[in-house]
This record gives structure tokens, sequence and C-alpha cells, in this order.
């Protein structure tokens, strides 16, 4: 039977169980129980086979025990496994690779993303789950616990998120534990290279991703850039970067908004369904207008510094040579304004931007008083 003409024969079954038509005669419990599995597709619970039989559980778990031991004595290449009180009929674990390619394809990509970010990260709770895929998690969350590929447990306000036997088994993997799927997953993915200050940005645009020093890598900075297809790094170290690291790279500057946000439009444009980038996109603009509207007023402003002169034609401020003076915290130099530059690597990367630009505000205000 094909992949096709098998799904198409699932769901006939599947609907036939679920509404009761045709009109059934009668079958005994394991044969009705083989048939649920077998349109399943899934692990199934012996309540939910119950619920949708109307058979007994103890019956149906009698079955679904029974089922087990014969496909076992057969040898064939189709098994019955139980899995955390759940059972599931499945191609047998030794052939499962060799059969990948012409399986039928349940998962959606952007859930099997999903499911990548679970698995890499578990456990994981589901609140740092959608900072990291977006809301949209929370469907695909629901689809991976229906098939039995993940499992949830409460956590304070939210849950904690972790792959589950059926996972391994699903994809015909050798082990079920968390270290060797994150190597597997480590090795298929096409991994992102972040430096420390874009942690938060990664984060926020849902980008699966591993931090890395290319200015003076380690041996193992040096292993991961040999592994990464793109990197995203601070503006104007592509020169030393490229010592170490030939592929793609993106700058991100973080002086002022609008060269974040050009930055973000400009990785969204690399990457392939970047969840956060309209969303940030969006707080971005958001948080500027805030500013200028603050700024209104205020200058003028005598930069004495490329960052200081940047951050005022953001905000829209006057600039001139009766202006407050304004310079980077790296300059050392004597201003009315000093804009902090040497910030902690994990703060925010949108904090990170309002420090500077509050520092401007607050110095402008002092002078005016």
């Amino acid at each position: 039977m094909l992949p096709s003409d098998l799904k198409a024969h699932r769901m006939e079954i599947r609907t036939s169980l679920l509404t009761g038509g045709p009109r059934m005669t009668k079958v005994d419990a394991k044969a009705l129980v083989e048939a649920m599995l077998f349109a399943a597709g899934r692990p199934i619970s012996v309540e939910e086979m119950s619920g949708i039989s109307g058979l007994d559980a103890r019956d149906v778990l009698d079955a679904a025990e029974s089922l087990l031991r014969e496909y076992a004595s057969r040898g064939g290449g189709i098994e019955v496994r139980a899995i955390e009180g759940s059972f599931v009929m499945q191609v047998r674990g030794d052939l499962a690779q060799a059969v990948t390619m012409i399986a039928p394809r349940e998962l959606d990509s952007s859930v099997i993303r999903t499911l990548a970010v679970i698995a890499y990260r578990q456990p994981i709770t589901q609140s740092e789950l959608a900072r990291i895929r977006g809301n949209k998690c929370y469907e695909h969350v629901r689809i991976l616990e229906r098939m039995g590929l993940i499992s949830a447990s409460k956590k304070g306000r939210t849950r904690e998120l972790r792959t589950t036997r059926g996972f391994a088994e699903y994809f015909g993997l050798q082990s079920e534990s968390p270290e060797f799927l994150r190597e597997m997953i480590a090795r298929k993915r096409d991994m992102i290279g972040i430096t420390p200050i874009y942690e938060s940005l990664a984060r926020r645009l849902g980008i699966d991703y591993v931090v890395v020093n290319p200015y003076r890598p380690g041996d193992g900075d040096a292993a991961r850039l040999r592994e990464i297809r793109l990197l995203v790094a601070s503006p104007g170290y592509a020169e030393r970067i490229r010592e170490h690291y030939s592929g793609e790279l993106v700058e991100i500057g973080t002086s002022t908004f609008s060269k974040l946000k050009e930055g973000v439009e400009r990785l969204a444009l690399q990457l392939k369904d970047v969840a956060g980038a309209e969303a940030l996109i969006g707080e971005i603009d958001s948080v500027l207008m805030e500013y200028r509207a603050m700024a209104r007023g205020l200058g003028p402003v005598r930069p004495l510094t490329p960052i200081a002169r940047e951050i005022a034609l953001d905000m829209h401020l006057d600039i001139g040579e009766n202006g407050v003076t304004a310079a980077a915290d790296y300059t050392g130099a004597e201003a009315d304004i000093i804009i902090p530059t040497h910030q902690e690597g994990q703060i925010d990367i949108i904090e990170r931007i309002k420090q500077r630009y509050d520092a401007m505000l607050e110095g402008l205000r002092q002078r005016r008083r």
C-alpha cells in the first residue's frame, strides 16, 4: 500500500470509529483495538480508545498488551509499543530509518521547528518557548501533546515541556536522552551564531542559536564557527571576524533604534520563519516615537563622538555648536552628557539602547533647570 493510500485508509477507519458508520458487526475487542491503533498513527491512550469504542478500559488494556506480544512474536516490520500509558502501532524501530523517505509527513514544518526547540532546550517552560517561537507555539504544543511526542508538567504559572520516549520512537532514534537529542539536532539543523550582546535579540526573534566569540575564539568557539551557516555580530569587526569565519555575516548596529531596526529587517530577509521579527520591529517603532516626543524642544546638542551624534539625530534633536556637549563613555572625553556603552552583555537589546537615550534626555533636562 502506498503512503497516500495508507493515510486515506487510516482516515476511513478513524471516521468509522468516531461516527459509528458504516454499521459495524460484532467484533472482538482485540480487532477493534488493532483498528484504532492503525487508524491513529500516533500513541493513543487506553482511556481514549475506551472512550471512542465504548469498550471497558480493562478490556482495551488486555487487548493492547495481547497485540504487543503478538506483533513481537511475528518478527514483521510493524510493531505495537507501550509508551507512557499509551500504545502505538509503528514501523519497527530498527527499520524506521530505512523507510523514512517514503513515510507520510504528518507534521507541518513550523511544528517541527517548535518540536526541535523543545528537544534542544528541554526542559523548557511554555512561556520561554513562546518568547522563542511566538504565540503560535501554543497550538503546536497541543498538537505535539496529542501525538505523544512531548509531555508537560505544571511549573508555577506555566508548564515545563520535555520530549517523551514516543519522540525517539517516532523519528527512529536510538536514544531518548536529552543529551543525545541535543547532539542530533545540532548536527542536523542550520545553526545561527550570535555574539553575547545579541542573545536577547535572538530570543525575541525566535531564532535557534549558539553563542560564540568570533573575535578571539577559543577551541569551542572555533568548532562552532565551522558549524554555523550565519553569524550575527556588531558592525566594524568584519576584518577580524574573517580571520576565523568564512560564512554569511549579518552586522546589526545597536547604537540607535533606527540601526537596530535596519539590522532586524536585514536578518529577517536572510532567514525563514522568523517568528518575532514583525512584533520586534513594531516595538522599536513605538519606542522610538515615544523618545522623539520626549525630546521635543530639549535641544540643541553638541555631539563630541559619533554615537552621541547618531542618538541625537535619531531623536530628532537640534544639533549646534552652542548645544549641550555629549560623548560616549569609552572616549574619556569631558562632556555634560556621558552616553553609556559598556553595559552588561546580558541586558535586553531594547533596554541597552533605552539607557543611552535616557542618559541623553536626562542630561538635557538638567541643563534646562
